[in-house]
């Protein structure tokens, strides 16, 4: 059964004496529970509007998102969101910022405590537990944007883009430790990515957007053991360069193809 199901979903913005714009149109996709699916697609093409919208965040203007049989309205202590940015407070320390959820919760002080020191050796961020953000790299800014959507243990988590502001060597060390955090945690994981070899690096399904208004216009499904996958394998890079293919001409909609590694 799907954990996540984003059913026929549709985003139109109206703008005041224009026509309406259509972002996403029937977007349909079934997430199953420990899945890792990675969304790809053109600049513009919606990619992150569909991740606010399965986060609780922007409301769609057709269909439905249901997260373990449920309907979403608005945010939900059951989906966990790392931006981008990770958004720290900067007048918090670390720890403070990672515990923020479970204060606003009015969770037991011991349970604080224990989640924000499990997180924080599970992310690397121990040592640094009492300095601020204007002290951290941006790396470790991440791992603290990560440590703080896992301490509210949610059933699953969506990720907007997290290390594309980072350089090359921070951003594969931390798609590493993002697939030992999974291994772990075995969490539902749903992410939104520019970069392709990420996609494939990371995703156990890769499904491609068609340029705006947005369909799934391609799936592709990587059967391997992730935890132990190289991103050297030249099966990953010929499936990073069909992805690229299909982007810059078009594929056909709703192509589904599986490759075994």
């Amino acid at each position: 059964m799907a954990i996540i199901e984003i059913d026929h979903v549709s985003k139109a913005y109206e703008v005041e004496g224009e026509e309406s714009t259509d972002a996403l149109k029937n977007v349909s996709i079934d997430i199953k529970e420990g899945e890792f699916v990675c969304i790809v697609g053109p600049s513009g093409c919606g990619k992150s509007t569909l991740l606010e919208i399965v986060a609780g965040l922007l409301n769609q203007t057709g269909g439905e998102v249901r997260v373990d049989g449920k309907p979403v309205k608005g945010t939900s202590r059951e989906i966990g969101v790392v931006f981008q940015d990770a958004a720290l407070y900067p007048w918090r320390t670390i720890r403070r910022n990672i515990g923020l959820g479970l204060e606003l919760s009015k969770a037991p002080k011991e349970k604080q405590k224990e989640q924000v020191e499990k997180y924080m050796e599970l992310t690397g961020l121990s040592d640094f537990a009492d300095k601020y953000p204007s002290q951290l790299s941006g790396g470790m800014k991440q791992r603290a944007g990560i440590a703080r959507a896992l301490v509210m243990d949610p059933r699953v988590i969506l990720m907007d883009e997290p290390f594309s502001a980072l350089d090359y060597l921070t951003r594969c060390k931390l798609q590493e430790e993002l697939m030992a955090i999974r291994e772990k945690e075995k969490k539902t994981i749903l992410f939104v990515t520019h970069d392709i070899n990420e996609a494939v690096y990371l995703a156990d399904r890769v499904i491609l957007l068609s340029p705006r208004p947005s369909v799934v216009q391609k799936e592709y499904v990587i059967k391997n053991n992730s935890a132990t996958r190289d991103r050297r394998d030249s099966t990953l890079m010929k499936i990073a360069a069909e992805i690229s293919a299909d982007i810059s001409r078009g594929a056909s909609t709703d192509e589904y193809i599986e490759y075994i590694i």
